[in-house]
């Protein structure tokens, strides 16, 4: 099963963005790879877990 990934457009202040991508080099990890974990986060947090859920597999 292939995903399809769209692309993400927001207004930022330039500081932010600044800290942003300051705080990611400061950890290894790419802006992009950290708004994917906020924003998988988010969902889980706020109703949609079930979109990161493993399907059980059913046992006959």
């Amino acid at each position: 099963m292939t995903t399809k990934t769209k692309a993400f457009t927001i207004r930022v202040d330039e500081n932010l963005v600044s800290a942003f991508h300051h705080a990611c080099s400061n950890t290894d990890t790419t802006a992009s790879q950290a708004v994917r974990a906020f924003m998988r986060d988010y969902v889980k947090k706020n109703g949609q877990a079930d979109l990161f859920s493993t399907p059980k597999k059913r046992t006959k």
